[in-house]
């Protein structure tokens, strides 16, 4: 008969059914469904367990959404751009691009974000640091770094099933029936491609050229 220190020191056993999900279950059903589609009932109904069960892992929806953008929002997805900080301001508008285009709803889940992920964060100091390096002042290089966030950003804030930002009043132009100049019309339908990356790097290059001509230091 074992004697009662030696039953005091062995760890309870454990009862009850095994726990029906974890976090990390949750996570990944909510990257599979997207954040365009991302209620909890969404996830609840894709893992098969109760609300009950979503709120012991997170508090709310909020909570679920900032995780996720989190998860896809990496250090991968802001790789570091060797050579000039033109390049690097560009590889940095691109990346954005590229990564809202990949995770539709992206854009306005980070919008209601009350903090900036991490990994942004890390992606933006390197930008800002390499821009005053490079003589800039701290004012230039914020407003060019948030210039070139916002840019990349902005197509996929008013994206639907209709299409995406600039693409869609590309098209409005070219169907109008106003009297628009040819030449403009034609900017429109030449130069404003679907999803509009090449556009968006564009205008990202008329920031290049303004801070190209504005005295560094």
């Amino acid at each position: 008969m074992p004697s009662v220190t030696e039953t005091e020191s062995r760890p309870a056993r454990r009862t009850g059914r095994p726990p029906l999900t974890d976090r990390a279950t949750l996570l990944a059903a909510a990257r599979e469904l997207g954040f365009s589609d991302l209620t909890v009932g969404a996830v609840t109904a894709r893992v098969g367990v109760k609300y009950s069960t979503f709120y012991r892992h997170f508090p709310s929806l909020e909570s679920l959404v900032a995780a996720l953008v989190d998860d896809v929002v990496t250090e991968d997805a802001f790789p570091d751009a060797e050579g000039r900080w033109q390049e690097q301001l560009l590889a940095f508008a691109a990346a954005t691009f590229d990564i809202m285009a990949a995770h539709p709803g992206l854009a306005p889940a980070m919008v209601r974000l009350p903090e900036t992920p991490d990994a942004l964060m890390a992606a933006m100091q390197r930008l800002t640091d390499r821009l005053l390096a490079a003589g800039f002042s701290a004012e230039d290089a914020v407003l060019a770094t948030s210039t070139a966030f916002e840019m990349g950003m902005h197509p996929w804030l008013s994206a639907n099933g209709q299409g995406v930002g600039d693409a869609r009043r590309r098209d409005q132009i070219i169907d109008s029936t106003r009297q628009l100049d040819p030449r403009i019309r034609a900017v429109f339908r030449d130069q404003v491609d679907n999803p509009p990356r090449s556009w968006t790097l564009r205008r990202v290059e008329l920031v290049i050229a303004g801070l190209e001509a504005r005295p560094a230091g």
